[in-house]
């Protein structure tokens, strides 16, 4: 038994946002019938790597889903899509804003034969607005939001974030809104549409640096891998490689200077509280970090973790997926693909302890699934599927 077992999704999307938000939906057992074009989403082609034919990226992406291929444009295709529609709970896209309209198969079509229908809609900037029209990519988001202007290096003109952040917060938030919708129908017997703007997740995350903008007029800029809340809180080099700490408290403070070597700190009225360190950052940043330099990270470990100290290591990727805390959870977890055969993949994040998720299939093929779709979902037979197929409604 899944958590989501009794609830089919229609994915329109491509890419990251949408894949994303439905690949959550799908580990924890919605039946999600990814709606593609006949040649393929477009995520299929980004790489390398590749998995002979297919792309690494979309074959991570897009685990626990059916391909279906359907011309949207093609007007049996249209009239597929929304018979599909008539037996869904929840479709999911992430086009240009206004192409689902022209499509007819927007929110109000759908609603029209589903009017229990929760439709979710993410863009770069939501559906109105100056900006509603505007391509948006997760770069011109991290951008547009102040994301980048806060991240990289000290004096730097700040960078992307290492991953996909704009897509990916995006991605949960229509999740967490798709959750609640189906929630609230349970209440009220009625879908809705959903808004997600990846400026307005971008805003979210950011929320408590706008929130100190607001309360000192004072501009966030990158500060490497410190933060301005707390201090000391990010990483130091030692004499061999870097650690990264995180002190709390001014209670913890107490302890970690002894530990360290500077018991003299421990009152020094500069550095007494976390404001007062922060006021005096630059001059602490400098003693803190000659002190790490005495040592071997393995030395501090061995000091600092008994003590319980936030710290740790600064892996790379190759370090974290045989890393032994991933390995004891069984963070990581194996699947068959018909073409790229066994392949590893991230899985489910949540525990649940009644209905866990897991990774049933894997991404499928282009139109891997059409068939077998329209005969289990709509009842078509061989010749209304073949003639469909003739047609080019369908791949």
């Amino acid at each position: 038994m899944f958590a989501l077992d009794d609830l089919v999704v229609l994915d329109l999307s491509h890419a990251l946002a949408g894949p994303f938000a439905s690949t959550m939906l799908g580990d924890y057992g919605a039946e999600v019938v990814k709606i593609e074009p006949i040649a393929g989403e477009i995520s299929r082609s980004w790489g390398p790597p590749f998995y002979g034919h297919e792309s690494a990226y979309f074959v991570n992406l897009n685990r626990n889903k059916k391909s279906v291929a359907l011309d949207l444009k093609h007007p049996e295709g249209k009239r597929t899509f929304l018979r599909l529609a008539e037996r869904a709970d929840v479709v999911l896209e992430n086009m240009r804003v206004g192409t689902v309209a022209k499509l007819g198969i927007d929110y109000g079509a759908v609603r029209t034969v589903q009017p229990r229908i929760i439709f979710c809609s993410i863009s770069g900037f939501g559906q109105d607005g100056p900006y509603r029209d505007r391509a948006a990519l997760d770069l011109i988001v991290q951008a547009e939001s102040g994301m980048i202007s806060v991240t990289g290096d000290p004096g730097s003109h700040g960078v992307r974030a290492g991953v996909s952040i704009a897509d990916l917060t995006a991605g949960m938030y229509a999740a967490f809104g798709i959750m609640a919708a189906l929630h609230a129908r349970q209440k009220t017997g009625r879908g809705q549409f959903l808004d997600v703007s990846m400026l307005e997740g971008q805003l979210g995350i950011l929320s408590g640096m706008i929130g100190a903008y607001f309360a000192d007029g004072v501009v966030p800029q990158p500060m490497g891998t410190a933060y301005g809340m707390l201090l000391p809180y990010q990483t130091f080099h030692t004499r061999t490689r870097d650690i990264a700490i995180g002190v709390g408290s001014d209670k913890l403070w107490k302890t970690f200077c002894p530990l360290i070597g500077l018991p003299q700190l421990t009152d020094d009225p500069r550095y007494a509280t976390n404001a007062q360190r922060n006021t005096n950052r630059l001059s602490l940043i400098a003693a803190l970090q000659e002190a790490f330099l005495t040592r071997t990270y393995e030395e501090w470990e061995a000091i600092l973790l008994p003590a319980g100290v936030p710290m740790g290591a600064i892996n790379r990727i190759d370090h974290v997926v045989e890393h032994p805390q991933v390995a004891a959870r069984g963070a990581l977890v194996e699947c068959e693909h018909p073409v790229a055969g066994q392949i590893r993949m991230v899985g489910p994040p949540v525990r649940m302890s009644e209905t866990p998720g897991g990774v049933r299939r894997p991404a499928p093929l282009v139109g891997e699934h059409t068939e077998s779709v329209l005969r289990e979902m709509l009842g078509m037979k061989d010749d209304e599927i073949a003639r469909l197929r003739q047609s080019g409604a369908i791949g």
